[in-house]
């Protein structure tokens, strides 16, 4: 999977972190101040209750006692400002009452706290009206009476606060619990993901830069072909398409530098077949003087019709592929010239299959080979020689041999014929350049390593053999080697 880029990825695992770690903590703040505020509350009720039930009945009763027995003065309203007091408590109990029964229970000391002011205002109306003490004091004893009752009524509404602060409590607890838990379980979680993305991030940088020092290896050891795969991260591309770009680069480079090569090469051919030409040219005039010195008309005229045939398909109008009959034709006009030269010690045959008359081949390959037979063969055999030229086609390459009964060689001078074909010394030649000129041309032009082999045993002859691939087409082998 490929990941956009190393930033990005470090950017969404910060953002990963920092929520997993700030949203718990906020919730959990929140939470808990919640929570914590109802406690604090409850708590506040409680001890609101409690200070106002734990002094109630004494100073309620010793409030009125005073009254009742003229040690106070009913218009000193100090009984209505204790009332006041207690009203004031009640109304800050029900605002912070934390349930419906708690909220009743305040309502229901609101009404025992009335009916209270309603046995006040009888001792008040009692002593304006000189009634006798002990029908106050037994008013006392009723307001007593509510005054426990209101006591009991805190205590139930403290008892109800407790049920409920232990009920805060224990959430407050088991909420922890939980909180932990979570905290316990997103902390493993935050860890599996740096360690997963550890791994991700890791193999997705180490992965394309190995693969990149691999082809640049390759690249050192000389193979262009490779090319690296888009890497995962993209950081990566640009080094990525600059290598295989270089790659590619040199790939041209090098086709571009062997073209030269074989630009050169083929120069240096060339150059070789016009040191062959005039040599043969001055072998022949020789042998067409002699003729003529002795009379010999109609040798003279057919010698000098073969040379001009051998030369005018040698040029070819500077044309390099020939069809395989021109380069039959030449060679027979070759093989007429040598005849005349050498008489009844030279025979030869020429055996090609129709097939392949009208395929392209390159000029000037068979006229060597022919010529190396006579010159390395049956010249230094001084007896009757024969030379058999036979041409066929196998598949889609065309086989040339060139057989001759000549002096042959031994397996170490076929040794060294065969190594001096692939390290010939093309500025000090010595001999054998015909067969050099012949198998480079054919390694340049055919790209083949295997074109010419030569065969041979000492006193038996040698045989040179030749195999061209097909080319389609004269006009189109030209066009190919420009």
């Amino acid at each position: 999977m490929r990941t956009n880029s190393i930033r990005k990825t470090l950017k969404v695992t910060n953002i990963v972190i920092i929520i997993a770690t700030l949203v718990p903590f906020l919730f959990n703040t929140l939470y808990y101040n919640i929570v914590l505020n109802q406690y604090e509350r409850i708590i506040e009720n409680v001890y609101d209750a409690n200070s106002l039930s734990s002094g109630l009945k004494e100073e309620t009763y010793t409030t009125m006692w005073n009254i009742v027995t003229g040690k106070t003065e009913f218009g000193d309203n100090t009984q209505y400002e204790l009332i006041e007091r207690i009203k004031e408590k009640l109304d800050l109990l029900e605002r912070n009452a934390n349930s419906a029964d708690n909220s009743y229970l305040i309502l229901v000391a609101r009404n025992t706290l009335d009916t209270m002011e309603g046995y006040v205002r009888k001792i008040g109306d009692n002593i304006a009206g000189n009634a006798p003490v002990r029908d106050n004091e037994k008013i006392l004893a009723e307001i007593s009476s509510v005054s426990d009752l209101l006591y009991d009524v805190l205590q139930k509404f403290v008892a109800a606060e407790m049920v409920l602060a232990h009920i805060q409590n224990t959430k407050l607890q088991r909420s922890m619990d939980i909180m932990t838990l979570v905290q316990t379980v997103l902390f493993a979680s935050i860890l599996m993901f740096l360690m997963r993305n550890y791994r991700q991030l890791n193999r997705s940088v180490n992965d394309p830069i190995d693969r990149l020092k691999t082809m640049a290896s390759r690249i050192a050891q000389g193979d262009l072909s490779i090319r690296a795969e888009k890497p995962e991260v993209s950081e990566l591309d640009e080094l990525t398409d600059s290598l295989n770009t270089m790659a590619g680069k040199l790939i041209e480079l090098i086709e571009q530098n062997v073209q030269k090569q074989r630009n050169l090469q083929k120069a240096e051919m060339k150059a070789l077949q016009a040191q062959i030409a005039p040599h043969f040219m001055y072998n022949t005039l020789g042998t067409i003087l002699s003729l003529a010195e002795e009379g010999q008309t109609d040798d003279v005229i057919t010698t000098t019709l073969a040379l001009s045939s051998f030369f005018r398909l040698s040029l070819n109008k500077g044309r390099d592929w020939v069809t395989v009959a021109e380069e039959k034709s030449h060679v027979e006009s070759y093989l007429a010239i040598q005849k005349m030269r050498y008489g009844a010690i030279l025979d030869y045959r020429i055996d090609f299959s129709p097939r392949i008359l009208q395929e392209s081949m390159l000029k000037l390959l068979l006229q060597p080979l022919v010529e190396n037979a006579i010159y390395h063969g049956i010249k230094k055999k001084r007896r009757r020689g024969f030379i058999s030229l036979k041409g066929d086609l196998e598949g889609d390459v065309m086989v040339f041999s060139v057989e001759d009964n000549g002096r042959g060689m031994s397996a170490e001078e076929l040794e060294t014929l065969r190594g001096s074909l692939t390290h010939y010394d093309v500025a000090n030649p010595i001999s054998g350049f015909g067969l050099y000129n012949v198998y480079k041309r054919v390694q340049l032009y055919y790209e083949t390593e295997q074109g010419l082999t030569v065969e041979s045993e000492l006193d038996k002859g040698c045989t040179i053999t030749l195999r061209l691939p097909l080319v389609r087409s004269p006009a189109q082998a030209q066009a190919q080697i420009g």
